[in-house]
């Protein structure tokens, strides 16, 4: 017997309540409970335990948004499934579907950063042509992007560009900046990505540039923190995590390299990152 489509998004919901609680729980230590009628205020000593509580409260929210959507849509599938109409119904369950497709990108996202962040982060490397790389991307691009508006444009060396790295994490790297550039580059109607050796040959620069309108300075300089956005209430609409920078940031120091961002309102923007030779 198939199970009820109302049965199924309050399973769905459940589900992602349990994930947000667990997650929230795993974080949060116990409080202490400071003696009645004297107000006290524990002091945060360790650097490093003021971010892990900043990064609990950016994930809290971040995951409370998508649960409460798929739990209250699923709670009206429950309650009212009778009187709702099949194109109400359908909504409903396409609101249950996107934003379950949030809470899992969220989710997996954070686990690529924890992997990351591990002292010893595993890399898969081999030698790999950086330019044969950018060109399989560029041809990916070409066949999902859906606005023929929106160009591609790529410049390599004539002769290949050979690193050691892990290429698996490097398509991540230039998936991240090209779809940032999509999500958050209002006006863009040009991605151009560049290669080349340095002057000293001991690294390769990487360029990632749109023609968009550009990043405020004060934006820029905290743009590789997580779930920052220059613009929140556009980021969510459009799907973005606020992860995607501070993962291709990560991927880009584990290999050794440096990344970058410089940009000028209304002349568009351009994400540069070097990969040691």
């Amino acid at each position: 017997m198939p199970l009820p489509i109302w049965l199924f998004a309050l399973l769905v919901a459940m589900s992602a309540y349990g994930i947000y609680s667990a997650i929230k729980n795993f974080f949060i230590k116990d409080k202490k409970f400071w003696p009645k009628n004297i107000p006290q205020k524990r002091e945060i000593k360790d650097k490093d335990e003021q971010t892990r509580r900043d990064f609990v409260a950016n994930v809290s929210h971040e995951l409370r948004t998508p649960v409460s959507i798929i739990k209250g849509f699923a709670d009206s599938l429950h309650e009212d499934y009778e009187i709702l109409s099949d194109t109400k119904r359908k909504s409903f369950l396409i609101k249950i579907q996107k934003n379950g497709k949030r809470l899992n990108s969220l989710v997996e996202d954070l686990l690529v950063l924890a992997k990351l962040e591990k002292p010893k982060t595993t890399l898969t490397k081999e030698s790999i042509d950086l330019c044969a790389l950018a060109k399989n991307i560029k041809e990916e691009f070409t066949q999902r992007n859906e606005v023929s508006s929106v160009k591609m444009k790529l410049q390599c060396p004539s002769t290949p560009l050979y690193v050691t790295a892990d290429p698996q994490k490097l398509v991540s790297v230039f998936e991240n900046l090209i779809d940032n550039a999509i999500l958050h580059a209002d006006g863009f109607t040009l991605i151009s990505v560049r290669l080349g050796k340095q002057s000293h040959d001991k690294s390769i620069l990487c360029e990632v540039e749109d023609d968009g309108t550009g990043i405020a300075q004060e934006d820029q300089e905290m743009l590789f923190e997580r779930f920052y956005r220059v613009d929140k209430g556009r980021s969510r609409k459009t799907g973005g995590t606020g992860l995607g920078l501070s993962i291709a940031r990560e991927i880009v120091e584990v290999h050794g390299g440096e990344i970058s961002v410089r940009s000028k309102i209304g002349e568009g923007t351009i994400f540069a990152f070097e990969i040691p030779l």
